[in-house]
């Protein structure tokens, strides 16, 4: 690697004896990359020189133009950085073969560089690939894209800092503008770059464009002013390409005052320059010159000579198949283009379609959820209601049943109380009488013979008639019903009848009627055979049931 840098510095170091002249910058760019210290770096510079020297010397700049992009070729998933300068080495390389007269490999290299370019999104090698291309389509005389092109790289550049660049754009469309014929627009450009704080180089270019304009109004002692101070302006800056160019016009301007013989020596001047820098496009114009020239001067032979020289280069550039090459590669380009974009068109539906798809797929399934979750919410719901219901029912059923119990209690107690109440007061009044009995014998007798009758069965039948009494007074309307409709029943079982609508139970019943359980169980079951009710059936119900 090392001795491929020696050597390419070698080739380097010749551009003076080649060129005939010393660029301090092309030198200054020579010994920054003989002493670069990175790849990258080096590449940089190689660049830079390729751009100041390329006007010049064609060959050289290839040789390092080729130099950069096999560089970059052996560089494995090159980053940005090298992507972005083999756009400029591409834009180069197309600039070389253009101003060689190899069209198709212009084009192409133009082309692959804008692919490039476009791709990264970079604006500085974009707005150099529009303008190559604009000068590609000048060369070509389609001047319509050539314009379109230019002016893309203007909008482009008008955005950057580069102010150099943006002054070649606006000349070559003020250049464009005045081979249309259209003077009045190449001048608004042309003083826009005079207008620009650019080089003595861009400023000589736009210098000959004005001095053009002065030529086609017949204003040729301007004209020719302007290509002398040109000639001068290029010397000083060691521009070839402008120098040629410019004696080409002093010499053209010297045939149109028919001052022939001032007009040779700097036709010559031109043409000499152009066949070092291998120009084909100026030595067509200079050749044409000449014969035109020697025809004039009456000089035939010559005239003849020079102007098979300018068919040859003519036919060389104007190929009729190579243009339709040219076509068939633009058509290509475009083709290319339009698939690509035709892809990313279909490729963003079929996104889109998806997406749309997702998204309803997602709303169907969070449609679903939400109902899901609504229906099983209304569902709890009424379930808490159902459960709330029921629990009021309950909490009803049980201050139902707790007023029962508590009226049954009241009952019990008020039977209970009655029934204490009548003894005490019997008993206290058979006391009081005892109390009055003046004899003690008598006294001794009647408290013996009051708690032998407490405790005899006599008593019991006295406190069971006055129970019988509490009970008619306590249900009358049901021991009225009783004696109606169920006359076959006797007293004692119409008592029973009558504790029992007191939701007294059996053991309290046999404790008022002083007898067994058992015989309140059978006083029962012979009730129900007397009045025609089955054991499944309430007693008190269907003797209330009756009357109804």
């Amino acid at each position: 690697m090392r001795a491929t840098y020696v050597n390419l510095f070698v080739i380097l170091l010749s551009l003076s004896s080649y060129s005939q002249y010393h660029d301090s910058i092309a030198t200054s760019l020579k010994y920054k990359i003989e002493r670069a210290t990175s790849d990258s770096a080096r590449m940089g510079y190689k660049i830079e020189l390729v751009k100041q020297i390329h006007r010049f010397d064609l060959d050289t700049s290839r040789i390092i133009v080729n130099d950069i992009l096999k560089q970059i070729e052996e560089i494995q998933g090159a980053a940005p950085y090298y992507q972005k300068n083999k756009a400029k080495a591409l834009n180069y390389l197309g600039i070389i073969e253009n101003k060689q007269g190899n069209a198709e490999k212009a084009l192409t290299t133009y082309l692959k560089a804008l692919d490039i370019s476009e791709t990264m999104n970079d604006s500085t090698t974009i707005g150099l690939g529009f303008h190559n291309l604009g000068m590609f389509y000048r060369r070509q005389q389609d001047y319509k894209k050539s314009k379109q092109y230019f002016k893309k790289a203007i909008a482009i550049k008008e955005k950057m800092t580069d102010v150099e660049s943006l002054a070649v754009s606006h000349h070559m469309l003020a250049v464009t503008y005045y081979t249309n014929k259209q003077n009045d627009s190449s001048l608004i450009h042309i003083l826009k770059v005079k207008a620009l704080p650019c080089s003595k180089t861009r400023i000589a270019k736009a210098n000959g464009s004005l001095a053009a304009i002065h030529y086609s109004n017949k204003e040729f002692d301007k004209a020719i002013g302007i290509y002398k101070e040109n000639i001068i302006i290029s010397k000083d800056i060691r521009d070839q390409s402008e120098l040629s160019v410019s004696y080409l016009n002093v010499a053209v301007l010297y045939n149109a005052l028919k001052e022939y013989d001032k007009a040779v020596p700097y036709l010559d001047s031109a043409i000499t320059i152009a066949k070092e820098q291998k120009n084909k496009g100026l030595l067509l114009k200079q050749y044409y010159s000449k014969s035109n020239l020697n025809e004039t001067r009456k000089e035939y032979e010559q005239a003849l000579q020079d102007y098979k020289i300018y068919k040859m280069y003519n036919d060389s550039i104007n190929d009729i198949e190579k243009a339709k090459r040219i076509t068939a590669l633009e058509l290509n380009y475009t083709f290319d283009k339009e698939k690509q974009a035709a892809e990313l068109i279909l490729e963003s539906e079929t996104g889109k379609k998806r997406l749309y798809f997702i998204l309803f797929a997602t709303a169907l399934i969070l449609g679903g959820v939400i109902f899901w979750l609504t229906r099983k919410n209304a569902k709890h719901r009424i379930a808490l209601a159902k459960n709330k219901l029921k629990q009021e029912q309950l909490e009803k059923v049980k201050a139902e049943l707790a007023l029962v119990t508590r009226e049954k209690e009241l009952q019990k107690v008020v039977v209970d109380s009655s029934i204490r109440q009548e003894i005490i007061s019997k008993t206290l009044g058979e006391i009081k009488e005892i109390i009055r009995l003046e004899n003690e014998q008598e006294r001794k007798q009647a408290l013996h013979s009051l708690s032998a009758s407490l405790l005899s069965e006599k008593a019991t039948k006295r406190t069971t008639t006055d129970l019988q009494s509490y009970l008619n007074k306590v249900r009358l309307d049901f021991k009225v019903i009783l004696d109606t409709q169920f006359s076959m029943l006797n007293d004692k079982e119409k008592e029973l009848l009558c504790l029992m609508t007191l939701g007294l139970n059996s053991t309290e019943i046999s404790k008022l009627q002083s007898t067994t359980v058992s015989a309140i169980k059978s006083s029962r079951s012979r009730i129900r055979k007397k009045i025609g009710v089955s054991s499944k059936d309430d007693i008190i119900e269907f003797i209330m049931n009756a009357v109804k």
